[in-house]
Formats: C-alpha cells, structure tokens, sequence
C-alpha cells in the first residue's frame, strides 16, 4: 500500500502522525503544515454514494439573500484588485454568488457536479449562467476567467492539487482567488481535533492550515497576498497570479 500524503504540501505521513480516528477514518497531522488528511482516503466511488444522500443542500437554499448580499461584499473587494470582468464560481451550489456577480455587472458563471443544484440555479436565475461540470473538466475546454470564487468546496474534493492547478489554469494572468475553507490550524479549534465540529469525514476529508495552502496555491503558481481575520475556525484567503 501506497504511503500517505499531505494533500497541501506533500509531506509524506505515517502512523506517528495519527491524532484520532472518526467515521472509520484515520485523522493524519502533517509535520510540516499541520495539514489533516483522512486515511484511508475515499475513493470517488464512496464519494459519489455519500453526496447522493447529502441534504447540505437545502440548509443552504433557505439562506438565500444573506448569502447572496455577502457574495456582494466580497465580490467587490475582489473587482478592485483586478482589471478583468469575467468571474466564476467553482461549487456555485444554488447559484446565489453567481447572482452577486451577475448584480454587480460582471460576466458571471458558475459550475458544480451537483446537477440538482445547477438546474435550481437555472430556474432561479437562468440557464445561461450555469453548468454541471468539474473544474478540471471547465479547465481543459479552455475556459477563463478573472476573478475565481471558490468557498467552502475544497475540503470536500477527493483531488485537491488538480482542483487547484485546474483554478490556476483557468484565471488569467493578473486574475484573482477568493477561497474559504475550515481552518485547522486555527486558535479556536479544540486541543482533541476529533471534537472539532468541521471534522465530518468522508463529508470533510482535507483539514487545511494557512500554511499548508499557501504551499497548495505556490506549487501551481499563485501567490497568497492575504489572509481575513476570522474568529471562527475558518480560512478566507486571497491569491493572485501573476
């Protein structure tokens, strides 16, 4: 059996590394980043069979204005740090950050596996903006954009380093990251990692650190230019391509 890797900076990981077990999943502390990655790690057969019965999904549609004036508020900041008008949303869910862009005059579309969510993004706020399609895949029909918009999806994702060479092979030089994820090197985050409430594997499966996705975004040509301040357990960073 292959050995175990850190999926941010690509430290290699042994049973010492063990910090808890949850679900069936072994819990693996990165020396380097202090990066968790589950072990054994999910195939996207076990994927695909756990995300069939997932309701995450409605919790989210009921929160659609907050969500969607939000979006707004970042969505701005971001226009100021590039000169570009193209935005996409990678795991745009039910569209409503899409709807943020489309609102604040951008060329706007978003993307998800999760066809379900995609055709209510379509009803909502029409089939022009959305399609059921991977990032990698998005990429390799050669798609761009400016402004990239990626919230709360990678942690779940069974490739985090083609995800995030796929990112950076779409945004155009000059162009900008937005991405949030839990944090797990974060202050709040309990000394038992096990009884943090964002450890829900195969649901949540890469725990990253600020340091582990900075090694993530560099390896594939993006530079972290800001880190937000959050009190909860959580990462909102910035990264541009140059």
């Amino acid at each position: 059996m292959t050995a175990p890797k850190c999926k941010a900076c690509r430290t290699l990981l042994t049973p010492a590394h063990h910090i808890g077990s949850k679900n069936g999943y072994q819990l693996l502390r990165c020396p380097e980043c202090k990066t968790v990655t589950v072990d054994p790690w999910p195939t996207v057969e076990e994927l695909i069979r756990f995300y069939q019965a997932y309701e995450g999904t409605t919790d989210y549609k009921r929160k659609k204005d907050k969500k969607i004036a939000r979006a707004r508020r970042r969505i701005r900041k971001l226009i100021d740090m590039t000169s570009g008008r193209t935005f996409l949303d990678v795991g745009c869910n039910y569209g409503f950050t899409v709807k943020a862009a489309l609102d604040l005059g951008l060329e706007a579309h978003g993307i998800d596996i999760d066809a379900t969510a995609v055709s209510a993004s379509r009803d909502m706020f029409g089939r022009d903006y959305y399609e059921t399609i991977s990032v990698q895949e998005y990429a390799a029909k050669g798609k761009k954009a400016d402004i990239i918009y990626t919230s709360e999806v990678i942690e779940h994702v069974p490739d985090p380093e083609s995800f995030m060479a796929a990112i950076a092979t779409i945004l155009n030089p000059g162009g900008v990251l937005f991405l949030t994820t839990p944090d797990a090197g974060h202050f709040r985050v309990p000394r038992d990692f096990v009884k943090w409430g964002d450890v829900m594997p195969p649901e949540h499966i890469t725990y990253f650190t600020q340091k582990g996705l900075m090694s993530l975004c560099a390896r594939n040509g993006l530079i972290v230019n800001k880190f937000g301040f959050s009190l909860k357990p959580g990462i909102r960073l910035t990264a541009v391509k140059k």
